[in-house]
């Protein structure tokens, strides 16, 4: 027997797959310019960070590469990991630089492949983020995970800062696979509660202020154990109790093999200030005004989702991912908040990830029950990717090398001086030695002081951003200064003309030539 359609019914037929063949298409299309958004992040690896971007005061454009790869370029250079008395953050950082030692085996010392390294692991994660979003959608539906690819793939923030071999990228990584395998978790199988307090420790061994990601973690193991009171104690123990433990003894391998002193430093220099209390309107005003940084579309719509969330929308936190990138959202805006004025831009792109999984599981939740709202929601997504993408246009285009172009002439002029002595001091050192392989040492930073380190390693060049600072004149004193080349470089107005010095030991009571003048130093003795 053979049934007939109606009119209407076949009219409703055409429509669903017409529908379905236009979500077929603008996949294919999201799809191809995924690709293309991926491989561009491959093409001129050696640029700058682009100049009047609106991350423009982020310091790491010139010092963090270099710091955090040091490491690996000192061992690849000379043999050792550690500089004694200098500044050596991968004793209590050692993920990042471990793998770049691995890579310059290969490579040779390259800032070019650091920064390539980098974007693969920002590739990787839109991989990670797609799984973690079908896990947590309607499986008959692809549109969410599609869409959360598309939009972090197409973020300028994302796209500027994965191209800078830095900590960040890696850590997002890690926390998007940590909730994968979190989602995993459940009481019948044992390989997640093996594995996630091994990565939970390697995440906080890459970046130590990564331990602020685990409550969220902790939250999607839990869910997935069913948030029974028994498995409370038992995910804790996983997600807090074992990473703990494994810190801490790693904490005292380190003591025990001499590098306690540049462990306990790191922390010494980058221990939180006191929270001005009467400040903290203007603190948190603060924090909402830079959370533009992270996307002038996409932040606003997240905090519209916030409010209806808690309004209308209550349904979206019994999803376990959408409570998980809220708990995340939340505790790095904790930290950025206990660092009152001390932030960067980079500090806030670990907050990218998370906000656009709220916003793509929002969608997907509207899409089942309310269409309309789910396809405005759609198409202010779609304009925020249009606009992005036109951005990241903009930023291939318009590309600059100042800063390689000084690093390679700085790399010819001391190349050229063979009776110099070839090891750079300055606190942009370290990120002129992984751009040209010339060993150097910090300025700034350090276990001993610049004196001391001085005289021990006695450099052959000075390295410093406009002007060189009158306390280091002071240690020293036992050198003359001369300007050899100066370079116009960035566009912040503290970090915008680099300038290279040849320094010469003074055999007496000599005049010290220096910017500000000439004055007369007696000679510290050999």
């Amino acid at each position: 027997m053979t049934l007939k359609l109606s009119a209407e019914e076949q009219r409703r037929a055409a429509s669903v797959e017409g529908e379905s063949s236009a979500m077929r298409w603008l996949a294919i299309a999201a799809w191809l310019i995924i690709f293309a958004l991926c491989i561009l992040k491959f093409f001129y690896l050696s640029a700058d960070f682009p100049n009047y971007s609106p991350w423009m005061e982020d310091q790491a454009k010139f010092t963090d590469e270099g710091w955090w790869a040091g490491a690996a370029v000192t061992h690849h250079l000379i043999g050792n990991w550690n500089v004694i008395g200098d500044y050596n953050p991968t004793v209590v950082v050692p993920v990042w630089p471990i793998l770049l030692g691995a890579l310059f085996h290969f490579t040779g010392v390259s800032v070019v492949a650091a920064r390539a390294l980098s974007v693969t692991f920002c590739i990787a994660t839109l991989g990670t983020i797609y799984f973690l979003v079908r896990r947590y959608t309607d499986s008959r539906s692809a549109t969410p995970a599609t869409l959360a690819v598309l939009l972090l793939s197409a973020s300028p923030f994302a796209f500027v800062f994965c191209r800078l071999a830095i900590l960040e990228t890696l850590v997002i990584f890690e926390f998007c696979l940590l909730m994968l395998i979190a989602s995993f978790s459940s009481a019948k199988r044992i390989w997640p509660i093996l594995t996630l307090p091994v990565l939970i420790t390697v995440m906080i061994l890459t970046k130590t202020t990564a331990a602020a990601l685990v409550p969220a973690i902790f939250w999607l193991a839990w869910n997935g154990m069913g948030r029974k009171p028994a498995s409370f104690l038992r995910v804790l123990l996983v997600a807090g109790a074992i990473p703990a433990a494994l810190l801490k003894g790693y904490a005292m391998l380190v003591s025990a093999l001499g590098y306690g002193l540049d462990y306990h430093y790191f922390f010494s220099i980058n221990a939180l200030p006191n929270v001005v209390w009467s400040h903290t309107a203007a603190t948190i005003l603060n924090l909402l005004h830079h959370c533009f940084w992270i996307d002038r579309i996409l932040y606003p719509i997240g905090l519209i989702i916030l409010v209806l969330s808690v309004s209308w929308l209550r349904k979206l936190w019994s999803n376990p991912l959408f409570a998980a990138c809220w708990i995340a959202l939340g505790a790095q805006a904790c930290y950025i908040f206990r660092r009152q004025d001390d932030y960067a831009p980079r500090y806030f792109l670990g907050m990218l990830a998370p906000l656009v999984l709220v916003i793509v599981l929002t969608y997907g939740n509207l899409d089942l029950h309310f269409k309309k709202p789910a396809a405005v929601l759609l198409l202010a997504t779609v304009v925020s990717a249009g606009v992005n993408i036109a951005a990241v246009a903009q930023f291939v285009a318009h590309r600059q090398h100042q800063f390689q172009d000084a690093a390679l002439s700085i790399r010819n002029i001391i190349m050229s001086d063979p009776k110099q002595k070839q090891l750079i001091l300055g606190v942009s050192g370290s990120q002129i030695s992984l751009m040209t392989g010339i060993p150097s040492i910090n300025d700034f930073y350090g276990t001993e002081n610049l004196t001391g380190k001085v005289s021990r390693y006695q450099p052959g060049w000075y390295l410093v951003w406009n002007s060189m600072d009158e306390n280091n004149l002071a240690m020293l004193s036992s050198y003359q200064f001369t300007e050899t080349a100066s370079y116009p470089v960035f566009d912040d107005d503290d970090r915008n003309k680099l300038i290279l010095y040849k320094m010469t030991r003074l055999a007496g009571d000599l005049p010290i030539q220096t910017p500000s003048g000439t004055k007369r130093a007696r000679a510290r003795p050999e």
